[in-house]
This record gives C-alpha cells, structure tokens and sequence, in this order.
C-alpha cells in the first residue's frame, strides 16, 4: 500500500465529520452528545481498522497472483 501515512490523514478528517453528524444527530442532549464522541470516534476507527484487516487478508488470501 502507498503512502499509508497519507491515507490516514486523509481519513481522520473524514471519520471525525461522519462522526460528529452521526453523533449529533443521534442524541438530543448536545451535552451528552459531546461527551460520547471519543468513545463513538474509537469505535469507528476500530471498526474501520478491522474491515480494512479483512479485506487486505482477503486480498493476500485470494487475489494474490504468485
């Protein structure tokens, strides 16, 4: 994969609007809202991070010509 560095900090800003819209658009409290962002922000990387482990796995499994 190139540029993994670049890829990433192209996708932190992503991944925190998606979460922040989701986040407060999810809860009526903007207090409570905010207060879960970290834990909702983590569990979208991790989630993202574990898909992106099953596809390049899929990817070295099948898809790799030798």
């Amino acid at each position: 994969m190139k540029d993994l560095g670049i890829h990433l900090l192209l996708f932190l800003p992503v991944a925190v609007a998606i979460v922040v819209m989701g986040t407060l658009y999810a809860e009526p409290d903007d207090a409570k809202a905010f207060g879960s962002l970290p834990r909702r922000f983590a569990w979208f990387v991790g989630g993202c991070a574990v898909v992106g482990a099953v596809l390049l796995a899929v990817e070295h499994l099948f898809a790799s010509v030798s």
